[in-house]
């Protein structure tokens, strides 16, 4: 018989983190995975055992080839097992060390798509690979080769006592290996910079939570990622403040006034002022006369945000001793986040309809949460990289 309390509940899968939860009628180990408070996290409660499977934490210096991140220790600890290791442990056995140095080298050449279909053990095989190499020395496997070359070089100095050529190649190899190292862990982020991670996870919290309703996430989301609402507008932008005093405030401290982001322009100190909804929030109401009209959530939001604008102009003087900022409000610019185009007009009369809507809107800039993640997808792709959409969450 089925157990009223968890009957109906699938289990999660198990490659991804989760807890097992023990139902409290019958007994059952559950994998629950369930968001956190505002759709941030992992939810745990009391009792709850905490599962990260084998293989799903994986640790880099290159943020994108690693799940997580590293804190400032971790970064150093990590990085003193790569470049370090157990060396320091092992002087009384330099040539096994050297000798386990080259195998694990060679095994970087015998799995490399590089060198696919070659055995670089024979003579033959040996010659066209080291041909192939010697055009490609931007590579991994042409350190990892010269890395093990090397550590060759020194065993067999050290075994014929030629101390001059084993000091050598040892100190030759250990910057080879720097450089195999680099080309492993580092040199995408360098290129990069680890900044761009931040733009692809965000990009990932759009791809899972573009249904997600709640206000209070998106203000979240978007306080950890403000560099987003820069994109907005085609002038540099510093941020001042989320959750901005603009005035209303009465004698007895009632009907006070927040937008939700300021700003103001690097160049001029002009005051921006971006006020944010959902991306369910609805964009457009009923037929009218053969097009639609704006919904009220929309009208509502831009009459809101000009009259915060109007606020800001009025009472920029206390505006700016509250914030310590030079902002000035001569023109305001002013923006409206809502809404998600792209699963509402699914025709082309909304679409058009919208458009007319927002091209005559005086004052505010209005423009949809696909719009604005759009921006950032686009700003990703400036540094050639490719994002995979990740699979639903399961188990919800």
């Amino acid at each position: 018989m089925e157990c009223g309390e968890c009957g109906k509940i699938v289990d999660a899968s198990a490659n991804t983190i989760h807890v097992i939860r023990i139902c409290s009628t019958c007994g059952r180990k559950i994998r629950i995975l369930e968001q956190g408070e505002n759709g941030i996290g992992i939810k745990i409660q009391k009792g709850d055992q905490f599962v990260i499977p084998p293989g799903w934490l994986t640790i880099s210096l290159n943020p994108l080839k690693s799940r997580g991140q590293l804190s400032r220790a971790g970064i150093d600890m990590f990085a003193n097992q790569i470049f370090v290791g157990d060396i320091n442990n092992r002087k009384n056995d330099i040539v096994e060390l050297l000798s386990d140095l080259e195998t694990r080298y060679d095994n970087i050449l015998k799995e490399s798509e590089l060198l696919k279909g070659l055995d670089i053990s024979s003579p033959s095989d040996g010659q066209i690979a080291s041909e192939i190499l010697m055009n490609n020395k931007n590579t991994i496997e042409w350190w990892a080769n010269l890395t093990g070359m090397l550590a060759q070089m020194s065993r067999e100095a050290i075994l014929t006592n030629n101390i001059t050529e084993a000091v050598w190649a040892a100190m030759f190899s250990e910057r080879a290996r720097s450089m195999l190292i680099f080309k492993e862990n580092l040199e995408e982020v360098v290129w990069m910079g680890g900044s761009v991670r931040r733009v692809i996870d965000f990009l990932h919290i759009w791809d899972n939570d573009r249904d997600n309703g709640t206000e209070a996430f998106w203000q979240i989301m978007l306080n950890q990622n403000t560099y987003a609402l820069s994109q907005i507008f085609a002038v540099p932008l510093i941020f001042i403040q989320d959750a901005a005093y603009v005035g209303g405030m009465t004698i007895d401290r009632q009907n006070a006034k927040f937008v939700d982001y300021l700003f103001s322009i690097e160049s001029s100190k002009e005051a921006v002022l971006i006020e944010i909804k959902t991306p369910v929030t609805k964009l457009l109401g009923s037929k009218y006369r053969g097009t639609y009209r704006p919904s009220s959530e929309l009208s509502g939001a831009v009459m809101q945000a000009l009259d915060y604008r109007a606020n800001v102009i009025q009472n920029i003087t206390s505006i700016t001793s509250e914030t310590g900022q030079i902002i000035k409000a001569f023109n305001p610019k002013c923006a409206l986040i809502i809404g998600n185009g792209s699963a509402e007009f699914e025709t082309s009369a909304k679409r058009q309809a919208f458009e007319n809507f927002r091209s005559n809107s005086a004052n505010i800039e209005i423009i949809t949460f696909d719009e604005l993640f759009k921006k950032l997808e686009i700003l990703v792709n400036l540094f050639g990289l490719a994002r995979s959409t990740p699979p639903a969450p399961q188990g919800k």
